[in-house]
């Protein structure tokens, strides 16, 4: 749709390419954009601004951020970094501050900083958020000292700029006087306000979204968007399109029945000329092994291509029966969001010396790389030098050009560090004009990064040197194609997406969660696991709209299926160690039965012999109190930091074991209260 009105702006109107601006969300839809509109128009290089909001961001501030006080040359960290840097700030934390995971500090945050909140501005509603609070200032003071900008801020500091600085917002308005989004229904907060903001002296703005497609509020996306889009843009026509061209007819009724439960909906209904009538089929397994078995034992016997065939599943930790049991078969898979290739240490290495070699304020990466290799460079020296470098208010790289004079440090700790500025600078020097994998094997032969690989993993060092030399390979790729500096590399990297790495022809079963199937389509998909607790999630029992927004996950990973759509269930599964009773998903019932054909009855028991199994009792609120340990059928074991309300409105905060902290309606979620041995 954005292609073809973007062709008839070019081609009927006589518009300039180049005030054409288009956003989406994954770099792999932006490339088929760039492709689709050169192909339509004939033409190889369009002028249009074609890519993510996050690469538009990126754009606009490499130009404007001086406005906002910050470098143009500023990092930009990846998850890793985050992570590294959250767990210092956490580490050090006072004794008073409630005890927070890092991982759940930087959600804390990132869903906060996407909706335009300042830690300022931001009440705290508990002693965790409070503390969540403060480590939200920590973290931007740190980022802001090592000229870092996390994957937030490019979109959050360009609508900064766009609403405190008129002129540029007014420049960037008439320089794309045209502007497109895509997934509108994905948008948060800040992608809204840059897009409001550019086309506040024109008014043209074309989106293409879907509410039924609203699946990821846990990220910052907001419904309100889309559904408010009308009363936003006073006068704005609404195009409904329902015809659908992917999937057949009952697969279209399946997924139309589901998401019509839920209210918050603009309201459609998909339709299709294709005639195929076959079933949608759904199989109730006994318990997890035999759902596994299933699939894979399906997939092979009706000869269906590993290339087009794929299974979908809540969370990741449902994958590893299905991967057990294609590999039992001997079929091919591909597990899609696991670690990935820029994942993998020897890459981050490396990395983050290309990311000091630009900007040497960047601490996350000295502390990375400082002693890789060994340069004897411990713990202790670390912590002296971070020492020096709070004392003076400087980066770290600052402290290092200074300590080999320093003489209450060890000889080797300060030659170590001398070495280690003079390679970075050295390789600032040669970046100005030699080549990316130029650069790379420079830096490769001056650390001694091959043999440092060998002696740190002499069992499996072949993998890692594999990695190395692939790494050199994206380089020499890199340099062939053109496509810029050291810095547009580096950008690249930040902005790519597990979504970029999917090979949709390789000859392999896709292994991927709803949430990563989103935009992608498959003849034969698997949707496992539809039950309470699955999908919908725990999570989402409490809340009506994030049941609502589960529906819609449903709904897209359903819509996925070209040509076969086959769900399928476990009546009981092993979690932590102990066997639950599980329940058909709510979902399942909101399907005509005339709809599904059964692979096995409904409701046929255990196999004979076995008991069926029970669904672990319902916690009574009377005895949860604060120290109470609990297990939950999903999270695991854990203790209730605290309760409020009573009986069945009565709500806990529980900490489990793997550090994550949850708060749950304990009428309706699946808890288990543990008894406590006697001494």
């Amino acid at each position: 749709m954005i292609i073809e009105r973007l062709a008839w702006l070019v081609d009927e109107r006589g518009v300039d390419p180049r005030h054409l601006l288009a956003m989406t969300f994954t770099n792999r839809a932006a490339g088929e954009m760039r492709t689709r509109l050169s192909e339509r128009l004939g033409m190889r290089q369009v002028g249009a601004w074609l890519g993510t909001f996050h690469s538009f961001g990126l754009y606009v501030l490499r130009r404007e951020s001086e406005r906002l006080g910050r470098s143009r040359q500023f990092t930009v960290v990846d998850d890793g970094d985050q992570l590294s840097l959250m767990k210092r700030l956490v580490k050090d934390l006072p004794g008073k501050c409630a005890p927070v995971s890092p991982r759940e500090a930087l959600r804390w945050i990132s869903v906060r900083k996407q909706d335009l909140k300042t830690p300022e501005e931001e009440t705290a509603a508990s002693r965790q958020d409070e503390t969540c609070r403060l480590l939200w200032k920590q973290y931007h003071e740190a980022l802001a000292k090592s000229n870092g900008v996390d994957f937030d801020d490019l979109l959050v500091l360009t609508a900064q700029l766009f609403h405190e600085h008129d002129e540029v917002r007014a420049r960037y308005g008439n320089r794309f006087g045209y502007v497109h989004v895509d997934e509108y229904q994905d948008t948060n907060r800040a992608q809204y306000v840059i897009a409001r903001e550019l086309v506040r002296d024109h008014a043209n703005l074309f989106v293409v979204g879907d509410e039924d497609q609203s699946i990821y509020a846990w990220r910052g996306a907001t419904i309100r968007n889309i559904l408010d889009f009308e009363a936003d843009f006073p006068g704005a026509r609404i195009y409904r399109l329902e015809e659908n061209y992917r999937s057949t007819r009952t697969i279209l009724n399946v997924a139309n029945a589901v998401v019509a439960h839920n209210s918050q909906r603009l309201g459609k209904t998909l339709r299709t000329s294709r005639e195929d009538t076959r079933p949608v089929r759904l199989y109730e397994a006994e318990d997890a092994d035999e759902e596994a078995r299933f699939v894979a034992e399906d997939i092979a016997a009706g000869g269906l291509s590993p290339r087009d065939t794929a299974v979908l599943f809540r969370t990741h930790g449902q994958s590893r029966l299905i991967e057990e049991a294609l590999r039992h078969k001997g079929l091919a898979y591909v597990v899609i969001g696991g670690v990935s290739f820029f994942g993998r240490k020897e890459v981050k290495d490396l990395l983050a010396y290309l990311r000091l070699v630009v900007n040497p304020d960047d601490d996350q990466a000295v502390r990375r790389v400082l002693n890789v290799p060994n340069r004897g460079i411990g713990e202790h020296t670390l912590e002296t030098i971070d020492a020096y470098a709070a004392e003076r208010d400087c980066r770290l790289f600052s402290v290092l050009r200074d300590i080999e004079h320093d003489q209450t440090l060890p000889l080797r700790a300060r030659d170590g560090a001398g070495r280690f500025v003079h390679i970075v600078d050295s390789l600032a020097e040669k970046a100005k004009s030699s080549p990316l994998a130029t650069l790379v094997n420079l830096l490769l032969d001056d650390i001694g990064y091959r043999d440092y690989v060998k002696r740190s993993d002499e069992r499996d060092f072949r993998t890692g040197l594999e990695i190395v030399e692939e790494f050199v390979s994206a380089c020499v790729r890199f340099d062939e194609k053109k496509r810029g500096t050291l810095q547009t590399f580096l950008e690249e990297l930040a902005l790519a997406s597990d979504a970029d790495q999917l090979d949709p022809n390789a000859p392999a079963v896709k292994l991927l969660t709803c949430h990563s199937a989103k935009g992608l389509e498959f003849d034969n998909v698997y949707l496992i696991g539809l039950e309470e607790g699955f999908l919908p999630h725990a999570s989402a029992f409490e809340s009506e709209s994030e049941l609502e927004e589960e529906r819609r996950l449903c709904y897209v990973a359903m819509t996925r299926a070209r040509n076969r759509l086959t769900l399928s269930l476990a009546r009981s599964r092993i979690v932590f160690g102990s066997r639950y009773g599980r329940e058909p998903s709510r979902f399942l019932g909101e399907v005509p039965a005339a709809l599904l054909e059964h692979l096995r009855p409904a409701g046929s028991g255990p196999k004979r012999g076995e008991a069926k199994p029970s669904a672990a009792p319902a916690a009574d609120p009377a005895r949860l109190t604060m120290g109470t340990q609990v297990r939950h059928a999903q999270f695991g074991p854990g203790v209730v930091m605290y309760t409020k309300g009573t009986g069945a409105k009565m709500r806990a905060r529980i900490r489990f074991h793997t550090g994550r902290t949850r708060e749950f309606m304990v009428s309706v979620a699946p808890l288990e209260i543990l008894e406590r041995k006697k001494p």
